[in-house]
């Protein structure tokens, strides 16, 4: 059984084939996809740099030493001798000490949960940041998916998120504002296609990135995935024929009517909203 690529995270990026994020693009518009495909690079932002390294330290074989530097305390960037901290370890992610004690706690969250502490421990036997590619058979584009951590056997997917709310509740706001339920489907479609074997779950773990930084676990179930794969493949079937036709549309060409939303708006019962306005000055 292949067990996917090993190669360094900047050429995964790289590599042309859909990814999860290329499908979120395409749900949002063709234009958005095109300026993923062929527009320049993105900054990092601060989050995401946050992301990294929590990566990084929790996923076994990962190292954060490689890729992010702590700044002494009481250092700050804008002095002198701060300047030359950060020119002296360019390329690095700079971690100052809130950074820093951000990132310990949510490590000792993820050391703390029974679950994740088998991942951080290095006791489940499986491997971080593997690349899997595979063709989907009605669209042929290329696919590509790369799990934070497998099991060897291919049974279970690992993905280490962040978050704001790990409670069931919380959590589910994540799952739907930013598709990973998509995330879940394309990441089992595209490794059965890669490996010829199917995970048996995709399971997140959420650690929260304030205090205080609780840890949890949660399973994909059937219904999350079956509408993952369903807004898959409207997004392919988007993707192959803008692709075919060079054609990348932007929002609607017409002029659309536009309304509040739902929960701004007067109940069915005539009762208000309980939308309040937000004083702005």
């Amino acid at each position: 059984m292949s067990f996917g690529v090993e190669m360094s995270n900047a050429d995964y990026h790289a590599h042309k084939a859909i990814s999860k994020s290329k499908l979120d693009a395409a749900r949002k518009s063709g234009r958005h996809l095109y300026d993923m495909l062929y527009g320049p690079p993105r900054d990092s932002t601060a989050a995401f740099d946050m992301g990294t390294v929590l990566h990084a330290s929790a996923l076994p074989g990962e190292n954060a030493d490689d890729i992010a530097v702590r700044m002494p305390e009481g250092m700050k960037k804008t002095t002198k001798e701060g300047k030359a901290f950060v020119a002296e370890h360019k390329g690095k992610i700079i971690l100052n000490p809130s950074d820093a004690y951000v990132i310990d706690q949510m490590m000792l969250s993820l050391r703390e949960h029974p679950f994740s502490a088998t991942m951080v421990n290095g006791e489940l036997k499986g491997k971080a940041e593997r690349s899997f590619f595979c063709t989907d058979k009605e669209t042929g584009l290329e696919l590509k998916a790369r799990p934070d951590f497998i099991l060897d056997d291919c049974s279970l997917i690992l993905d280490l998120k962040t978050t704001v709310d790990a409670s069931p509740k919380g959590f589910q706001r994540s799952v739907a504002n930013y598709r990973y339920f998509v995330q879940a489907s394309h990441y089992l479609d595209v490794i059965e296609g890669a490996t010829g074997t199917r995970p048996q779950a995709f399971l997140f773990v959420a650690v929260e990135k304030a205090r205080p930084f609780s840890t949890a676990v949660y399973m994909a179930d059937q219904a999350m995935i079956d509408l993952g794969k369903q807004q898959a493949r409207e997004d392919l079937n988007n993707i192959a024929q803008w692709i075919a036709d060079n054609k990348f549309p932007s929002y609607s060409e017409r002029v659309e009517e536009i309304s509040l939303p739902k929960w701004m708006l007067p109940k069915e019962d005539g009762s208000p909203a309980d939308y309040q306005p937000i004083e702005l000055y």
